[in-house]
């Protein structure tokens, strides 16, 4: 399975092939707008049909490629803002750049959105996009509270409730490191929890939410089995998988 990153990678592989194709599409526009001005204006002193019908033939082709080049870069232009919104934000240098340089469905343009996507790839592959950083551990944890989803559904609630307490335990982590709050080796969801709350990330509601999730998985963690049920840790999936979503 590949993973977000190469997923990324792949679809900037594929956005540059297609601008690569729309730079042709609008150069060969180009030269038949160019040839058709040149019949225009020659036929301007000479009304022989023959380069009449030449002309028509020139405009009709111009302008289907006219129209093919426009829908062609609209499309590819609503991909890649698209892209770069997923990968990095809406307020990012590349976003800016893009939205800025690439208006038109002309060459110049093109090749400015073709920088672009190169440089985004570049920072990509060497790992310079904290956002992307965040999104494939968000990715990670999401799978993690799928195999839980699953246990869950074919009856092992206990292996769910273990489960879900790790993810929300490492979740608690990255947020705190997230938010520059010092975390050490042996802290636990307690502590995190209680150094998150202090710092104001969030609120003691949330606190004593989160404090009553970790009682069900200590009591998984300690076989004490009957004291929670499948419903709670149903409850227990759905209430981490929001939080992470909002926090992380």
């Amino acid at each position: 399975m590949k993973t977000l990153q190469e997923k990324f990678i792949k679809r900037i592989n594929e956005l540059l092939e297609k601008a690569k194709k729309l730079k042709k599409l609008c150069e060969k526009r180009n030269v038949l707008y160019e040839e058709y001005k040149k019949y225009e204006k020659y036929e301007g002193f000479s009304k022989s049909s023959t380069l009449t019908e030449k002309a028509k033939k020139v405009y009709k082709q111009y302008t289907n490629y006219k129209e093919k080049a426009r829908m062609t870069f609209l499309e590819w232009k609503s991909n890649v803002e698209h892209l770069i919104i997923s990968i990095v934000n809406e307020n990012s240098i590349d976003h800016q750049n893009f939205v800025n340089t690439v208006r038109q469905p002309e060459p110049y343009d093109i090749v400015k959105g073709i920088g672009v996507l190169k440089a985004l790839k570049e920072d990509l592959q060497k790992g310079f996009l904290t956002n992307i950083r965040d999104l494939i551990v968000a990715e990670v944890f999401t799978d993690f509270l799928d195999m839980a989803e699953h246990l869950l559904e074919n009856g092992y609630k206990d292996a769910a409730a273990s489960l879900i307490g790790a993810v929300l335990e490492n979740g608690l982590r990255k947020i705190a490191e997230k938010h520059n709050v010092t975390v050490k080796k042996d802290d636990n969801i307690n502590s995190l929890n209680t150094k998150l709350a202090d710092k104001g990330i969030y609120n003691r509601l949330i606190q004593k939410q989160i404090q009553a999730w970790k009682d069900i998985r200590d009591a998984a963690a300690h076989g004490k089995f009957n004291e929670y049920n499948a419903d709670q840790v149903k409850l227990l999936l759905e209430g981490v998988r929001k939080f992470l979503a909002e926090y992380l």
